[in-house]
């Protein structure tokens, strides 16, 4: 079981199939077009791909105020890796990769002539302890990158007491996380094999690298259920009516979402019409780890994956959070909704990581079950709506609700949905998997990573790594205070359901 359970599940629709293909080879199909005078020597720019440009220029509308869209990894040490080394791994590994060492003009990456800046992207800091690394993390989680520079920055955080850290900061122009854990797979290091085969990803996100496992020679070939087929043209057509409808919920879930209600950790009604402006206070509170096998024993009792234990408890621990805490009644309505981040399948090359970079991500819309009195209730709400996660038609209803917003629908009117959409939830949360034993990272064992994101609504931001769940919460303390109280419920939730 892992984080990534829900991705697990995700078909290789024909839309994704198209939309991998279309990511593979967007580059080389702008530069074949280009004029030969752009594109001669090492400086040739590729154009950013519709949804590149809508990172790189605004996903919301300018009313919103948001900050640039930027990652911020925090990579936690016992003892850190020397600033030299850094620079050097980075210079033999990453800065060869295009997106890496170029910067963004007019809606291209322009490769950077000469060799990587170091005393621009890497820099080093020294504070009193452990709490000061993430005082400092929360002090540049917001700040733009210069677009001056190739849009990533490294620095050292020397902490004179307890850990240390390495700050990765990185415009989501660049990439996604999934596609940021492929590129940082050469600087990474475990004892017993490939690094790549030690994180629990489902086999369709590796691309080629991934293969079929296949029985021990001599062993009898393994039974398969048969597939399901249509008996009949009346049993085809109620397939087909469903399949419809489930792809229509899809589209209408972003384009038609209604409005959360007034609960007591989201901002008022008045405040997110027509757009939930961006105030610039933000709070990085950094959770306790939760051991997965708290996770894999709610799997293991209730026969769900572990996605949907990690859903229910979370929805619980808002239960909790309002209920205790903000000393909300929940009277009336209790609609609470996250948009829940899902990586896409794309090429994965292990001596070319730049063919897994590009943004390739969906953003369904998850339902929080808080009404719901009983733990127990919460997990089996929560699995029928993982299921809808689970189907080729919704799943594709979401993707060409995606597409046709970052590549057809004017910037104006993609930039008015989607801050009305973000404007309207509680929440957003992302989840990705790094590897599940001791890692090294330039030479040096990680401990711990956080992944920040400044959003417009809570950001809930999960890595599960070395049989820990680390994660954090970025919010308004105006609209949440106190979020710290959300990290101890959500175990007390998981020990509720084990």
């Amino acid at each position: 079981g892992s984080a990534a359970e829900p991705v697990s599940h995700l078909p290789t629709t024909p839309s994704i199939i198209i939309e991998r293909r279309k990511a593979q080879h967007w580059e080389r199909a702008v530069s074949v077009a280009m004029p030969a005078a752009d594109r001669q020597g090492s400086a040739r720019k590729r154009a950013l791909s519709p949804f590149g440009r809508t990172w790189m220029n605004g996903l919301y509308a300018k009313e919103m105020k948001m900050p640039d869209p930027t990652i911020t990894a925090v990579i936690y040490f016992d003892t850190p890796p020397s600033k030299e080394t850094c620079m050097k791994e980075f210079e033999e590994h990453i800065w060869p990769l295009y997106r890496f060492n170029s910067r963004v003009e007019n809606d291209n990456f322009l490769p950077t002539e000469g060799p990587m800046d170091r005393s621009y992207h890497f820099s080093e800091q020294e504070v009193a302890g452990e709490a000061d690394v993430d005082a400092y993390a929360q002090s540049v989680m917001a700040k733009p990158l210069l677009r001056t520079h190739p849009l990533w920055t490294v620095t050292l955080v020397r902490a004179r007491q307890g850990r240390s850290a390495v700050v990765l900061r990185v415009h989501h122009v660049i990439s996604d996380g999934l596609g940021l854990l492929f590129a940082f797979l050469p600087l990474m290091k475990c004892e017993d094999g490939d690094v790549l085969q030690k994180i629990p990803l489902p086999a369709m996100l590796l691309g080629k690298h991934a293969a079929r496992a296949r029985p021990p020679s001599g062993a009898p070939p393994r039974d398969r259920a048969p597939r399901k087929r249509c008996v009949g043209p009346i049993s085809c057509l109620a397939g087909v009516f469903k399949g419809v409808q489930m792809f229509f919920r899809g589209v209408f879930s972003i384009l038609l979402m209604k409005e959360d209600a007034e609960l007591k950790c989201n901002a008022s009604k008045a405040s997110r019409k027509p757009f939930l402006p961006y105030n610039g206070q933000r709070v990085f509170t950094r959770m306790p780890p939760v051991p997965t096998s708290a996770i894999k024993a709610v799997r293991t009792a209730h026969g769900c994956t572990f996605n949907d234990a990690i859903m229910a408890a979370m929805s619980g621990a808002f239960r909790r959070y309002l209920q205790e805490d903000l000393k909300d009644p929940l009277v009336g309505s209790t609609e609470c909704k996250a948009f829940m981040l899902l990586g896409l399948p794309r090429p994965v090359d292990p001596k070319d990581a730049s063919v897994s970079l590009a943004n390739s991500i969906l953003t369904p819309v998850f339902k929080l079950p808080i009404g719901e009195a009983s733990p127990r209730g919460r997990l089996r709400q929560t699995i029928v709506m993982c299921n809808d996660l689970k189907s080729m038609w919704y799943i594709m209803g979401i993707k060409m609700t995606t597409m046709f917003l970052t590549s057809v629908v004017p910037t104006g009117i993609m930039r008015s949905i989607t801050s009305e959409a973000v404007s309207k939830c509680t929440a957003n949360l992302t989840n990705l998997p790094l590897p599940d034993v001791p890692t090294t990272f330039c030479g040096q064992e990680m401990r711990e990573v956080q992944c920040l994101f400044v959003n417009a609504i809570p950001q809930i931001s999960m890595l599960s790594y070395n049989n820990f769940l680390h994660w954090n919460v970025v919010a308004d303390p105006a609209v949440m205070p106190n979020a710290e109280a959300l990290g101890r419920h959500l175990i007390a939730e998981f020990d509720a359901l084990a």
